[in-house]
């Protein structure tokens, strides 16, 4: 197996490559990705003064053209707030800098509408936006999506087949077939409350894309209470009551991300009714010490952690 690291977006990086036939593409193509998530970074954050989000953040009600990367971005958004029935919101900005999650200054909305937030002209590449956005995850999780096309689009893989790969950014990871190494990828899901430990390891031999979210690394203190980086659009207070994390898998990085945050959002009572009507490979770990999965799920797990039971009801 060989490993290529590298930090970006505030998440380590790791590529992993099973017995490749020749490795003089690597280093390369590892340059490559590497610039690749810098460049998107640049554009998405909210956190960076010079990243055309923000710059886009500050234009509020004007006519602007923006970069490929951040109308995809806003693209992306748009599509999963409509899908998610407003339970994937990137406006959730406004909240987050009220709690104390601050990123660089941003003005207030333009509307109150729920409806009129964002207006684009794809033959143009211009946006209007009426309220600030944030894109959160979607900013890596698409990373992960462009640097997975690159890997495969490789001049190398034209004649020849590419070996089994993952790519783990922070724990949004995809899997890239077609070949799969022998006895499947072991993927470790983060344990919600204990650093450094796992919660559950999935055995994966398929090409799907993972993602996380969870409360673990986002909590904070706000006015006496404890307050997380997962708002519920609706309330505009952290939502997914009782729930600590969700892991979703799905064919596109983006969609696991954006599933996990909405799932995540329905809470511990909601959570199996809203993954079994969208017919999600869902895995999640609640405060009672509980951890449930879809039916699709449960064929991936290999073991979890004692700290977890299994409700009686779903097994």
């Amino acid at each position: 197996m060989i490993t290529r690291h590298w930090r970006a977006m505030a998440s380590p990086i790791e590529w992993l490559i099973d017995s490749p036939t020749e490795t003089d593409w690597i280093d390369p193509l590892a340059d490559h990705l590497q610039h690749l998530f810098d460049t998107v970074e640049r554009h998405l954050s909210r956190f960076r003064e010079d990243s055309e989000a923000v710059q886009l953040n500050r234009r509020l009600g004007d006519w602007v053209k923006v970069s490929p990367i951040l109308y995809e971005a806003l693209r992306l958004s748009h599509r999963a707030w409509r899908i998610t029935q407003g339970l994937f919101d990137p406006r959730i900005i406004t909240d987050l800098e009220r709690l104390g999650y601050h990123g660089a200054a941003i003005p207030g909305s333009l509307t109150q509408s729920a409806d009129d937030w964002l207006t684009r002209c794809p033959r143009t590449a211009t946006i209007r936006l009426r309220a600030p956005v944030d894109f959160g995850g979607i900013g890596k999780s698409l990373a992960v999506y462009w640097a997975a096309l690159r890997i495969r689009r490789h001049k190398r893989f034209q004649q020849q087949t590419r070996p089994p790969m993952l790519l783990n950014a922070g724990g949004d990871l995809q899997i890239m077939g077609p070949a799969i190494p022998a006895g499947g990828w072991q993927i470790g899901i983060e344990h919600p409350v204990t650093p450094d430990h796992l919660a559950a390891v999935l055995n994966m031999s398929v090409p799907l894309a993972v993602c996380t979210s969870s409360i673990r690394r986002h909590q904070w203190m706000h006015d006496g209470r404890p307050v997380h980086h997962l708002i519920h659009p609706f309330t505009h207070q952290p939502g997914g009551s009782g729930l600590l994390s969700v892991t979703v898998a799905h064919r596109a990085p983006t969609w696991a991300e954006i599933w996990s945050k909405a799932l995540f959002l329905h809470g511990r009572q909601g959570i199996a009714a809203a993954a079994a009507r969208h017919r999600l490979v869902a895995w999640w770990f609640s405060a009672d010490g509980r951890w449930g999965a879809t039916p699709e799920a449960f064929s991936y797990i290999r073991w979890v952690h004692p700290d977890f039971s299994l409700p009686r009801t779903t097994r």
